[in-house]
């Protein structure tokens, strides 16, 4: 009899579907910071599978995904529609949207002292030093 290991959080009828199949599951609840963690960490899967859709019928099934994840985030953090509306209505304002497709390669920055030297070295990963 195979097991195999999912170590994920999936969708609330999931696990109902395996029994009623004759599946034996083993999980738990998340709740709390668990259960944020895990709803961040399926957010990025959810991404990573919006890059691989084959179609467009395909695409629109990840990105609803990835919707169903935000909608969730929003619900257990107790977020309005409201404030996050508020919230990227501001930064678009302050910062633009992504439909231009700007893309950066590197940035240099002239003074050692300037905040965005400190704010790049702190996230080596994202930001790594390359000169």
């Amino acid at each position: 009899m195979p097991t195999f290991r999912y170590a994920k959080l999936v969708r609330d009828n999931i696990p109902g579907w395996h029994r009623d199949n004759g599946h034996t599951v083993v999980g738990r609840q998340l709740v709390g910071e668990e259960l944020l963690k895990a709803l961040a960490a399926k957010l990025h899967e959810e991404a990573d599978e919006v890059d691989g859709a084959m179609d467009r019928k395909e695409l629109i099934e990840e990105i609803g995904d990835v919707q169903q994840i935000i909608n969730d985030l929003l619900t257990t953090q107790e977020i309005t529609k409201e404030e996050l509306d508020e919230t990227i209505a501001k930064k678009t304002s302050r910062k633009g949207g992504f439909l231009k497709g700007e893309y950066v390669e590197s940035i240099t920055i002239p003074d050692e002292n300037d905040e965005w030297v400190q704010y790049c070295r702190k996230s080596p990963d994202k930001y790594p030093e390359i000169g």
